[in-house]
């Protein structure tokens, strides 16, 4: 999926450029081209109740937090005796308080196809660093399960907890870094939230950008469900800056630089999507195409300290992008 990775290593004892050769993975997969679909199975979640759900029904919290299906199909649920709370059958209009313990019996489910397979960047003792695949999300959510990068590296590292420090979309590709300790989780964690760690994408967008560089500052909010947006309408609107540059363009798509200077949920997609330029093959802000697995959203360059050492990381987009770089050098 991606012939090239650099890595640049650098410390306070010295500096190091390395050409490094990526290891592939290819955990359950028939051939590198190919998506992975487990065979459907009986899915049973267990969740205990953050403070942010606290007085929450249990359809609200459900139809919030997993807006895949609707509060509707979330009461049939509960009315079908298929959630727990705290070991009893739970009711429609049920208060949760945080603590609580959630089990759902979801049935047998077939889970959508996604590509498993690891491409290790880079690795130390603290962290390890994958150039993700698309489409497969970071964590078990909605109708994934086993088909989650924790999953799989649960098993590729079974003396590991897999730790990401970082958020991906499920059909964003790119650099992507989990911690191996509890020690560089929290140290990473603390990176990123005070704005220490250096994040640059590639994107590629349906439309051509009236300037070259501009800057994004709407601030970012709640539409619907998991949906985030712009303007007027919008709940827990949060501040978000977003920097672009347009790097090309052909005569129906553009190739944008964005670097995200807050960490919203769907920033790039969700600011992008608002200026008339939807990621390409993005099927909630801008036109999905169910037939395809190209996606135009790829995580591009990481700088950030880990303890002693001061890592840059930059990793190829995936082939598709070739035809809307044309003889662009990246």
């Amino acid at each position: 999926m991606c012939n090239h990775s650099l890595w640049l290593a650098k410390s306070y004892l010295g500096s190091t450029s390395l050409c490094y050769l990526p290891r592939l993975v290819a955990t359950g997969c028939d051939s590198v081209n190919s998506l992975f679909r487990p065979p459907a199975s009986q899915q049973i979640y267990k969740s205990t109740i953050s403070p942010a759900y606290q007085g929450f029904s249990v359809e609200q919290y459900f139809s919030s937090r997993f807006p895949y299906q609707s509060r509707e199909a979330w009461i049939a649920q509960i009315l079908n005796g298929d959630i727990m709370v705290n070991g009893n059958k739970a009711r429609p209009g049920g208060i949760l308080n945080a603590g609580d313990c959630i089990i759902t019996h979801a049935g047998v489910r077939q889970e959508p196809p996604a590509d498993r397979r690891l491409n290790t960047v880079y690795q130390d003792r603290h962290i390890r660093v994958f150039n993700k695949p698309a489409p497969i999300p970071v964590h078990p959510s909605g109708r994934y399960f086993q088909n989650s990068m924790t999953e799989v590296l649960k098993k590729a590292f079974p003396d590991e907890v897999p730790r990401p420090v970082q958020r991906l979309d499920a059909t964003t590709t790119g650099l992507i870094v989990f911690a191996r300790t509890r020690q560089a989780a929290s140290f990473l964690m603390q990176e990123f939230q005070n704005h220490r760690i250096q994040k640059e994408y590639l994107v590629v967008v349906k439309g051509k950008p009236e300037k070259d560089q501009f800057t994004l500052t709407a601030p970012i909010g709640v539409v619907a469900g998991a949906q985030r947006g712009v303007g007027e309408g919008i709940r827990n609107a949060k501040p978000a800056i977003t920097q672009v540059e347009r790097l090309t363009s052909t005569d129906t798509h553009s190739v944008l630089k964005v670097t995200p200077l807050s960490g919203r949920t769907n920033q790039i997609r969700v600011h992008l999507s608002s200026q008339g330029l939807p990621v390409l093959n993005d099927d909630v802000y801008g036109e999905g195409d169910s037939g395809s697995y190209e996606y135009g959203l790829h995580a591009w360059k990481l700088r950030f300290q880990c303890f002693d050492r001061y890592l840059e990381l930059k990793v190829s987009p995936p082939p598709h992008f070739q035809s809307f770089l044309g003889d662009l050098d990246i």
